[in-house]
């Protein structure tokens, strides 16, 4: 009767040890987690193809507005690489002893630009003519939150630089990031939307009514940082990989300017 037990035992034994042993494997092949701004959507997913079957590495995406994922980073979740819009939110995380900087930090840049829908009739004149337009046709402007969403941090900027945020300060629809603005203003649900220039190209679904003077905000740049927690060396290799000429050309190709 004592046989029974021990065999109990041992077949426990077996299923934990197999258990264990199939967690740690996945965990050696486990992919790389990268949370990127969602304005990089379209060139990280290409590049992380290329770089996929080139090196038989495979790369995840978490896209959001880089408020969003700093502060999932900060709660815990398993990020091993961080892609900001903006230098604010890695310093948050720096911070918090949560990333490091250790790529090349300032990774690419981008411009603002006023768009509608591809089908709306808007004559082109110039910006502030433009805005005065949308303003008096009542409808509504969307931008990203100004409060945390960095796209909505550079738009405030360049409507107050401009004399034109009292203005419009209630008729603006605050988004929670980047890839929203574009979805609100291609379903046609406001009449206009400010949005990253790289978010133009490619998409048939909007067209520009006009650029934003480099100068009415601060500089749009992308910065990059590991996870202090990643053991991952592949996560470091990806990092450098965004440097690459070939990486370079993408990033080009969807409108960013590349440093």
């Amino acid at each position: 009767m004592v046989i029974f037990p021990r065999i109990l035992s041992i077949m426990f034994f077996c299923v934990f040890f197999t258990t264990v042993y199939s967690v740690t494997n996945k965990t050696k092949a486990s992919k790389i987690l990268v949370f990127a701004a969602s304005s990089l959507t379209s060139p990280l997913q290409e590049i992380a193809r290329r770089h996929y079957y080139s090196s038989k590495n495979k790369v995840r995406f978490s896209f959001a507005s880089s408020s969003t994922l700093a502060r999932q980073i900060r709660e815990g979740a398993p990020a091993h690489l961080f892609i900001s819009a903006n230098q604010d939110w890695i310093d948050f995380l720096i911070k918090e002893d949560l990333v490091t900087q250790i790529c090349s930090s300032n990774l690419l840049s981008n411009k603002l630009a006023l768009v509608t829908m591809s089908n709306n009739i808007i004559e082109v004149n110039n910006l502030q003519e433009s805005i005065n337009k949308i303003i008096a046709s009542g409808e509504r402007l969307a931008i990203g939150d100004p409060t945390h969403v960095p796209l909505g941090k550079y738009s405030k900027e360049a409507l107050m630089s401009l004399g034109l945020w009292l203005k419009l300060e209630n008729k603006i629809s605050r988004l929670s990031n980047a890839r929203s603005v574009v979805a609100f203003v291609e379903r046609n649900e406001v009449i206009a939307g400010i949005v990253y220039k790289s978010d133009t190209y490619l998409n048939k679904k909007i067209k520009i009514i006009n650029n934003f003077p480099i100068n009415s905000h601060e500089k749009i740049k992308y910065f990059i940082a590991v996870t202090k927690s990643t053991k991952e060396k592949d996560a470091q290799n990806f990092c450098r990989v965004l440097s690459t000429n070939k990486a370079k050309n993408i990033f080009k190709n969807y409108g960013f300017l590349v440093e």
